[in-house]
């Protein structure tokens, strides 16, 4: 390798061969204990002991909840912990089913690429040939006072409004 042959020429002065290879000292250490065990290839840089991992008992217990229920994260969590006596957070429990989604027994939803949607002229189209629907929840309890919410109630008046406009009228 470039670094060792360097190091070599220079009389052994790590801080200037770090310096001309633009790297760090600790690196080129490095480079020299891999050098002594022969084996200058790049080694992996995973762990070797995970601590905090989930257990995989856990692991295989939420698959198997997860298939049988059908349940998101959150109450995944809250089932596991009231009948399986497993306290996992719904974090966890969303990273561990990320992991495993080929043992699952259906297809997450993923989003589709929706295709463009079609090019309406709204100024010159003719009369009642594009018609705009909206639809409003009138219920809001932020909005209304309770009052106003009680004759609602009363009255038996819908949830929701809608309308229907003509845009070229």
């Amino acid at each position: 390798m470039a670094v060792t042959e360097y190091l070599k020429t220079n009389k052994g002065n790590i801080s200037e061969v770090a310096r001309v290879f633009g790297i760090q000292r600790t690196v080129v250490d490095d480079i020299l204990k891999k050098e002594e065990e022969g084996d200058l290839r790049d080694r992996s840089r995973a762990p070797l002991h995970s601590p905090d991992k989930t257990p995989g008992e856990t692991e295989d217990k939420v698959v198997e909840a997860k298939n049988q229920t059908h349940l998101g994260s959150k109450r995944l969590s809250v089932y596991l912990q009231k009948y399986e006596k497993i306290k996992v957070p719904y974090g966890t429990i969303r990273h561990i089913l990320r992991r495993n989604r080929f043992r699952l027994n259906y297809g997450l939803r993923r989003r589709k690429k929706s295709e463009k949607r079609e090019f309406v002229d709204w100024y010159s189209a003719k009369p009642f040939q594009v018609v705009q629907v909206d639809l409003k929840f009138i219920r809001d309890r932020k909005a209304l006072n309770s009052e106003q919410i009680i004759h609602l109630e009363y009255h038996n008046i819908p949830n929701d409004q809608w309308g229907a406009i003509n845009v070229n009228s």
